[in-house]
Order: C-alpha cells, then structure tokens, then sequence
C-alpha cells in the first residue's frame, strides 16, 4: 500500500501491512485495531498521522514539526 501526502499529492512511504495480518492470522490472533502511523513530508513541513487497515488507509491529521 503506498501512501501519499494529503497536502503535496508526494510520496510518503510503502507498507506491507497485508503480510503482517496474514501472518497473524495464521496463528489465530486477530489483530481489530488499526496500526498508527507518523510520517514526516519534506515538501509540506509537517508530519502527518495515517490509520492503517487491512485493505485501506485513513488520514487522521497534520502535526507540525
């Protein structure tokens, strides 16, 4: 899943967070929250928080540097 600034429209980072559900669903535990996640953008100045799901993610907000 590849993840994108709100703001700038510029690449952010990629995650794999499908392979991390399966491999712990193959153990039987089942993972209901989402994982948060804080990326810095260069072009914009600010960090942002993305709630990450199984099959999508959410943008939550910007926080300044």
């Amino acid at each position: 899943m590849k993840i994108k600034c709100k703001k700038s429209k510029r690449f952010l980072c990629e995650t794999n967070y499908d392979e991390i559900i399966s491999a712990l669903d193959k153990y039987g535990i089942a993972f209901e929250k989402p994982l948060e996640i804080v990326v810095p953008c260069r072009a914009c100045k600010e960090s942002e928080v993305y709630h990450i799901y199984k099959d999508h993610y959410v943008f939550k907000e910007n926080r300044k540097k």
